[in-house]
């Protein structure tokens, strides 16, 4: 049996305040993928709202050249935010971008149909949050250069676009993506295969 050459990089997103990149089409940009958790007293915002759609990159070298290939496996987390709050669906894009502002999606999860309800308690003023575990087959490899980065791009939606039951547009201000910088919940994280 040969043994498997891949090397597995986990990453997780979190949002700085006080810290920023710039990398091609990335112009002052704070949310990032980082390696391991930073310092739980750093500034960092906790969410955003939900029904955009969100980049997280990571800025470094992971080597000169590489490959993934494999299973992508990871989670995001969803949650309400001062009323209850729905998401519908949501997509995760693995996708890279090149010092001249091109951008790739490599591999999706496409709309993946949640259909879920968050609750808020008023009482207490804490929200519901779910955590939605995905995994992409990544078997048609791809290769990233010296020149490019690789970033995850997080979408959800609360319409009925896509004809998802029980769906309501006026709860979609209250639903937030969670990528807090707490490694007990680990709110967003992937888990990449690569080969160098």
């Amino acid at each position: 049996m040969a043994e498997d050459m891949r090397y597995y990089e986990t990453f997780y997103g979190i949002h700085t305040d006080d810290w920023m990149v710039n990398f091609g089409s990335f112009a002052n940009h704070h949310k990032l993928l980082i390696k391991e958790y930073i310092n739980d007293g750093c500034y960092t915002t906790a969410n955003s709202t939900a029904s955009s759609g969100y980049k997280f990159l990571y800025p470094h070298h992971i080597a000169k050249t590489y490959f993934i290939e494999g299973v992508i496996e990871g989670q995001v987390t969803f949650g309400s935010s001062e009323a209850t709050a729905r998401i519908c669906s949501y997509k995760v894009n693995v996708c890279k971008v090149h010092e001249d502002t091109t951008e790739t999606i490599l591999y999706s999860t496409g709309w993946v149909q949640v259909n879920a309800t968050l609750a808020w308690d008023s009482t207490y003023g804490i929200g519901e949050e779910r955590v939605f575990p995905f995994w992409i087959d990544a078997w048609n490899y791809s290769e990233l250069s010296e020149k490019e980065r690789i970033y995850i791009q997080v979408q959800s939606t609360c319409t009925d676009n896509d004809n998802f039951v029980n769906c309501s547009a006026s709860s979609c201000t209250n639903s937030v993506l969670w990528h807090s910088n707490d490694a007990t919940w680990e709110d967003i994280k992937i888990t990449i295969p690569l080969k160098m």
